[in-house]
């Protein structure tokens, strides 16, 4: 690989694992498997170990994750809370063992072997016996305060057993029992709501819930395992801290191995993965730690995990079953999605009957045929996904597999015109095919959906089956529609059918118009991503929020027209370059003209870039540009903005005007002592201002908290202004401060 695509396969790799962060540790909702997530961190790894021009220290391959979230307090850990790193193979396993006999001078080492819990992380915090605290990993240095959420678990005493130090900090994982999560399930089911995912995606949302009294109705539980800050010491090792924690009355493990060798280790691993799914809680895995703390100490830790333990990951569970058709899907952006119709069959835990296939590229790429006998996966407890057929035990005539005939050429929801399309929606990658009609009654039901969800207005209650209810009883059109629907008629929707109803209830109802009405005041950056506009995902909606005052502005949006003109530019430059391939230079006359013509053309792009176009990320490309213009100009676009004026909904973006950081450079690092990087971020956007990821000479300020790393280092070696902030608050109230 040369070192350009190197950078360009790096760039990506950090993108998508950033975007996966967000969904597993701050909304729940991961959309890969632990598995694929740990290999492209392992490729992402590789890459910068093998180019390390391109490594920087803010890589999340040397940062813990961040589980931070709005809404509550944050809390310092008195000893920093480390992830783990990973392994799925024996031969790394072992590799690890080699590693700290070379480093602690000894072959003679003893670990002690866990199940790794798959549930949210949490530190406890006991003073003087009593349970004070609890706090989230968040990004390792402090975290979230989620203790009145953590004290409605009913198997964690508030009092420890017996003599305790007087300050400790116990570390574990909280997470749902198989048997609540069926409880919570069922109870969603009979009231046609959408079931939850899974286990730890529910159990990691529901200590995040801002209102204690709606925790207590889902039974957490909690699990503890280890130990962070702890004065005075108590403990010797990993196995003696079991020992300790059991006996002060806390919840542990069922089962742990204290082992001498790595063979014993490998063997208990192995023992471990035989027993694992008669516990009371998902295991993922196995946590090897050196047992002996002086070598854990000595053994030390990188600024993401501690080098004494490591987490073997058990492989996906797989199982093979028949093929028996492929069901087509719509979504709420029209891609039409190929499902798997299966012949049932066990797969952890679980009777599986549908699996996703993705697209027809990748069904084509794996050549998966109807009647095919395939293997399939539920790695993480995610959507079990087709792996890969087996040709040789194919029925005859099984044919290839074609959406476009499989569906007759029309969206099978509404009969509409579907075409191949090269698609950027988050429900789709690549070439796909999309039902053209806006109006269909899929989409719409997909998009009320998708407008009422977390991710969006946060209007709980207008799940699946409550969004395709109102859709097809004629009481919403167009999401905003929903602000029309009485409490009454909410109260009555009927869910099921005629001879079997199944009333919605005036309490549901109720909080859907309390939600709805705390939407209004949400930005402009939520309700454009809320209203489904095509190629507009949430870092699209945040960057056009942050550059246009309203939908008004939007609409009519000057900086889309220079996007677009910047972009035509491009494309007359590239054409009428002397050495274009397409269209090369027919004579030294035209070669000449063509060069003088090139000189113009380039200097209206680099005016564009300095001027109406300076700061615009990629994001809003011309792609996105054209697709939100064209929204607005349409027919259904025009009626969602009249929509909103007549409610009185008038979303504001978070636009920069001239302030006392107009055409400066800012780049945050570290813990600031009361800003969020999220708060501080919008203030320096607000005042004018621009934030960069990386230090050079053209950065204005450095603005520094505790434990600032090596973009501190490298703004002191060139001089660039640093400030704390005390200062960024002191600048921000002057007018001339940042002159």
């Amino acid at each position: 690989m040369t070192p350009a695509k190197a950078q360009q396969r790096i760039v990506a790799l950090r993108a998508q694992i950033a975007r996966d962060d967000e969904l597993y540790f701050k909304r729940a909702q991961p959309e890969i498997s632990d598995f694929e997530y740990d290999a492209n961190k392992r490729e992402l790894a590789d890459l910068e170990q093998q180019f390390p021009q391109f490594a920087t220290a803010d890589s999340p391959t040397r940062r813990v994750g961040d589980d931070r979230v709005q809404g509550f307090q944050e809390v310092a850990h008195r000893q920093k809370m480390l992830s783990l790193d990973n392994t799925y193979n024996e031969e790394e396993l072992r590799a690890f063992h080699a590693r700290l006999a070379r480093l602690l001078g000894t072959e003679d080492l003893r670990y002690t072997v866990e199940p790794k819990i798959d549930g949210l992380a949490v530190s406890l915090t006991f003073e003087d016996g009593r349970l004070v605290r609890a706090v989230t990993r968040g990004k390792g240095d402090r975290g979230d305060d989620v203790t009145a959420n953590v004290l409605t678990i009913a198997a964690l005493p508030r009092q420890l057993h017996g003599r305790a130090p007087k300050i400790v900090e116990i570390r574990g994982e909280i997470y749902l029992t198989a048997a609540e999560f069926e409880r919570i399930n069922a109870e969603r089911l009979a009231a046609d709501e959408e079931p939850y995912a899974n286990p730890r995606n529910l159990a990691a949302g529901t200590v995040k819930l801002l209102d204690a009294a709606e925790v207590a109705k889902r039974k957490l539980a909690i699990v503890l395992y280890g130990l962070g800050y702890c004065e005075p010491a108590i403990v010797s090792g990993q196995s003696d801290l079991q020992k300790q924690l059991k006996s002060w009355g806390l919840p542990v493990v069922e089962r742990y191995w204290a082992v001498k060798g790595v063979d014993a280790v490998w063997a208990a691993i192995t023992e471990l993965d035989r027993l694992r799914r008669d516990f009371a809680y998902g295991t993922d895995g196995a946590v090897v730690k050196l047992d002996n703390a002086d070598q854990q100490r000595e053994a030390g830790a990188t600024d993401k995990a501690p080098r004494w333990a490591i987490a073997y990951k058990f492989k996906p569970d797989t199982a093979r079953t028949r093929l028996r058709a492929i069901t087509i899907q719509v979504g709420k952006t029209g891609i039409l999605s190929p499902v798997a119709e299966l012949e049932p069959v066990l797969l952890a835990g679980s009777t599986i009957s549908r699996a996703t296939l993705h697209n027809e590229d990748e069904i084509r790429r794996k050549d998966i045929r109807v009647g095919d006998l395939v293997e399939i996966e539920k790695a993480g407890e995610v959507i079990p996904a087709v792996l890969r057929s087996f040709p040789e035990e194919r029925p005859k005539g099984a044919a290839e597999f074609d959406l476009s005939a499989a569906v007759g050429g029309k969206c099978p929801v509404c009969g509409g015109r579907i075409a191949r399309l090269e698609v950027a929606a988050e429900d789709a990658e690549g070439v796909a095919w999309k039902c053209q009609n806006y109006e269909c009654e899929a989409q719409r039901a997909g998009r009320m959906e998708f407008f009422c969800s977390r991710r969006a207005l946060a209007i709980d209650g207008v799940g699946g089956v409550v969004a395709a209810k109102l859709v097809e009883l004629g009481h919403v059109k167009d999401p905003p529609d929903l602000y029309d629907v009485p409490v009454e008629t909410l109260a009555t929707l009927n869910l099921g059918s005629a001879e079997e109803p199944r009333v919605f209830g005036e309490k549901n109802a109720v909080k859907i118009v309390a939600a709805r009405e705390a939407a209004r005041g949400l930005p402009l950056e939520k309700w454009l991503y809320a209203l489904s506009v095509p190629d507009v995902g949430e870092t699209t909606a945040r960057e056009l929020g942050r550059r246009h005052r309203n939908f008004a502005e939007l609409a009519d949006s000057t900086l889309l027209r220079n996007v677009l003109k910047k972009a035509a530019l491009v494309a007359q430059r590239e054409w009428e370059a002397p050495a274009s391939r397409k269209n090369p230079a027919k004579s030294d006359e035209d070669k000449a003209r063509r060069k003088e013509l090139c000189a113009r053309l380039d200097a209206e792009i680099a005016a564009l870039d300095a001027g109406p176009l300076a700061g615009v990320p990629a994001d809003v490309g011309p792609a996105v540009a054209g697709s939100v213009q064209e929204f607005f100009a349409s027919v259904p676009g025009k009626r969602l903005l009249a929509k909103l004026r007549q409610l009185g909904i008038d979303p504001q973006g978070t636009v920069a005007t001239a302030g006392v950081f107009t055409g400066k450079t800012l780049v945050l690092t570290g813990t600031l002592p009361k800003l969020k990087r999220e708060e501080a971020e919008q203030l320096i956007l607000a005042a004018g201002g621009k934030v960069s990821g990386s230090v050079s000479k053209k950065t204005s300020y450095v603005l520094a908290g505790e434990e600032a790393g090596s973009k501190l280092d490298k703004a002191r070696e060139l001089g660039v202004p640093v400030i704390d902030e005390a200062e960024f608050r002191k600048l921000l109230g002057s007018p001339h401060g940042a002159a």
